[in-house]
């Protein structure tokens, strides 16, 4: 089974790693509750086999950590990065991966969490609460876009719509920042989870916690494409968000 992804993007934002790990701590704590108490420890996600340092609760210890981790003298341009990890008992866990910060014009900045079942689960951490996850992730970071996915249905997306590899798509769920969300037609059918910077999660399942069909997600995409919600970040960028 392919890791579930769940992923944000958005474009120029400075902010201080002070910024960054109060955001960082802010999404830690989301994912924490959407889990039911199954994530409570989180960590440096380091190389090596044996488990990392535990994340700092405090965001100056955090912003201190992140500075330390991210020692390139223009970090203020490309952003300063950070990994972490949370286990479930059964070994299954949560990776997130931010890149956030900087003044890059030319490629976006990311917040990604990354899903994996233990051995012999039948499902990762936060099955079942994917479109929510996404809205943990847009509530925190304030993005321009993001999605749902795993690897199969973003190959598929990809090859049919031939898309380069920054441009907004569609997933399972697709978040839509709020000038995106205004352009989302009124007819389209999705479970609708507002977020609180003014975009919208849009969950195409039929059901909270199922999983939409690869067709149901390829028609989602052209609508929304067609719809100017899914347009492109003029680039060089010079915002956040469309």
């Amino acid at each position: 089974m392919s890791a579930v992804t769940v992923a944000v993007h958005w474009w120029v934002r400075p902010e201080t790693p002070q910024q960054q790990a109060e955001r960082w701590l802010d999404l830690l704590a989301r994912l924490t509750e959407l889990s039911d108490g199954e994530l409570t420890e989180w960590r440096w996600d380091v190389d090596d086999d044996a488990p990392g340092p535990l994340v700092p609760r405090s965001s100056g210890e955090f912003a201190t950590a992140l500075q330390a981790a991210n020692t390139h003298d223009d970090a203020d341009i490309i952003g300063w990065t950070a990994h972490v990890v949370g286990r479930r008992q059964d070994g299954g866990y949560v990776q997130v991966w931010i890149s956030a910060g900087g003044t890059n014009e030319h490629s976006p900045f990311f917040a990604i969490v990354k899903l994996f079942p233990g051995p012999g689960a039948p499902e990762p951490p936060l099955a079942g609460r994917v479109a929510e996850t996404l809205a943990a992730l847009a509530g925190a970071w304030d993005p321009d876009t993001g999605l749902a996915y795993n690897r199969e249905l973003f190959k598929i997306v990809k090859a049919t719509y031939g898309l380069p590899a920054s441009a907004p798509r569609c997933g399972w769920s697709v978040h839509l920042s709020e000038n995106r969300a205004a352009r989302v037609p009124g007819d389209f059918v999705a479970r609708r989870l507002p977020t609180e910077h003014g975009g919208i999660v849009l969950d195409l399942a039929a059901n909270p916690g199922e999983t939409p069909a690869t067709e149901t997600v390829l028609a989602a995409h052209r609508t929304l494409a067609e719809s100017g919600a899914l347009e492109p970040m003029p680039v060089p960028a010079t915002v956040a968000k469309l």
